[in-house]
């Protein structure tokens, strides 16, 4: 709901158009749509039709409306209620009794911001450098976009720091954020990115094949899931334990390290302690070499196909941000838990990516497409009313908002490991999750056939 004050927003548009746009957003917005979209490409972009605002740009009356064109993995909906949220509270216009999960619609949708925003529609892990120069070279260059890697988009030289627009932004408070997630955007001193969303290195669960005696403890070692496997193993014939143990490499040094936060493959600690990161990589070999050995893990079921889209397997690796997906192909039957640690006693340092906002070089609206990333990032009320339009199931927020991380915790798949994710995670250790980065693409494609040959290490790896 917003304040009377809002009333003069109607010199922007007629009484009918308001009324059409509100007809418009009412339905929009349901807590149970799933959309998986794919990347677009410039040519299957759906920009929005220019908002009723437009019309008051008008040269001739010496008034001149800005405009933002922003492309988001949100519905065109969601990204106009968000704006109307943003006007409304930059403006001195919002009713705090209200927050974004009851806030109303119909009234939300009723107000027209004083700038123009145009929206196209991204996946939910952002666009990479590829997809962004496709953009540029057909025109549709986006003022403010999520990226799918920060350093892809860095690399591109189509974004341009934001330094001088957030320099006054009070949102990077760390008692308001996870202020070790926005650090991850910076570069020598230099800001290229805003912190919207994250995701994480999980264990997938099939709820198909839980063994009698019950999942495994919320914090559990290495040794814990071997042990929890083995059950699964005895209790379910023909099925696959875990598929692809392999995939666990990158993420597993922590629980080799005696707790420590480790870097994505070691690659950090291959580089500064060499000798140290062989003994742990070489502990990380002969515990997943156990497991195939063991017969608790196998990257194919007994006719060859995949075990998991087979559905004959009971755990497998991947990154939350895939976690849609699997709802979609296992549906009410999926549960999740972290990484294992050392020891049952302290949780390993939870493995995050960051997806951040990037604002073009081309912008002609730098300030406003920073300050709108931030709102929309890091706001309650703006979180909220994300997770009430969208479903965002895997993707996590950088602020520490009691009330966004709560419901994030109701969801009947996540909520439990989400609780936990949330407590550990301004220890988190940051890393790749696609082939924009080398390290990434290398570890990939080195551990792909794993056991096609007998040795692995990390100077064949790194190739030093």
């Amino acid at each position: 709901m917003v304040k009377a004050g809002s009333l003069h927003t109607i010199k922007l548009i007629s009484l009918i158009t308001a009324i059409s746009a509100v007809m418009s957003f009412s339905s929009a917005c349901r807590r149970n749509d799933v959309v998986i979209p794919d990347i677009p490409s410039p040519d299957n972009t759906e920009a929005t039709e220019p908002s009723a605002t437009e019309t008051a740009d008008d040269p001739s009356n010496g008034y001149h409306l800005e405009s933002l064109n922003v492309a988001l993995p949100y519905q065109d909906s969601t990204v106009r209620y968000l704006a109307s949220m943003y006007y409304a509270k930059k403006n001195g216009l919002w009713d705090t009794s209200f927050t974004g999960t009851n806030v109303d619609l119909d009234s939300l949708g009723s107000i027209n911001p004083d700038f123009i925003i145009t929206t196209s529609r991204t996946a939910d892990e952002g666009i990479s450098s590829s997809v962004l120069k496709a953009y540029k070279d057909n025109d549709q260059m986006p003022d403010l976009f999520l990226a799918s890697d920060i350093d892809d988009a860095i690399k591109s030289d189509l974004i341009i720091p934001i330094n001088e627009f957030a320099g006054s932004d009070t949102s990077y408070d760390n008692d308001r954020i996870f202020a070790n997630c926005a650090m991850q955007l910076s570069r020598d001193g230099v800001t290229y990115g805003i912190p919207h969303t994250m995701s994480v290195q999980i264990i997938v669960g099939n709820s198909d094949y839980i063994p009698s005696e019950g999942r495994p403890p919320i914090i559990y070692s290495c040794e814990d899931l071997t042990s929890y496997l083995e059950a699964i193993n005895k209790e379910y014939d023909g099925i696959v334990p875990l598929m692809r143990a392999s995939d666990l490499f990158p993420y597993l040094g922590s629980a080799f390290n005696h707790g420590v936060a480790t870097s994505y493959m070691l690659n950090k600690e291959y580089v500064s302690t060499p000798t140290s990161a062989k003994l742990i990589f070489q502990n990380e070999k002969d515990y997943i070499d156990s497991l195939y050995t063991d017969g608790l893990s196998s990257d194919k079921d007994a006719n060859g196909a995949s075990p998991v889209y087979s559905r004959q397997c009971a755990l497998w690796a991947l990154s939350s941000a895939s976690l849609k997906t699997w709802e979609l192909y296992y549906p009410s039957k999926i549960y999740t838990i972290l990484l294992p640690s050392y020891d049952a006693d302290n949780q390993s340092p939870a493995n995050v990516h960051i997806y951040p906002l990037c604002v073009s070089k081309y912008t002609n609206s730098g300030k406003l497409a920073s300050d709108f990333g931030s709102f929309i990032s890091f706001d309650t009320d703006a979180q909220l009313l994300i997770l009430r339009c969208e479903s965002r199931s895997g993707f996590f927020p950088v602020t520490r908002s009691s009330a966004v991380w709560d419901l994030i915790n109701e969801d009947p798949t996540f909520g439990q490991t989400s609780y936990i994710l949330r407590q550990i995670l301004d220890k988190a250790v940051f890393v790749p999750s696609d082939n924009c980065d080398p390290v990434f693409s290398r570890t990939k494609e080195y551990f792909n056939d794993y056991k096609a040959k007998e040795e692995y290490s990390l100077e064949e790896l790194y190739g030093t």
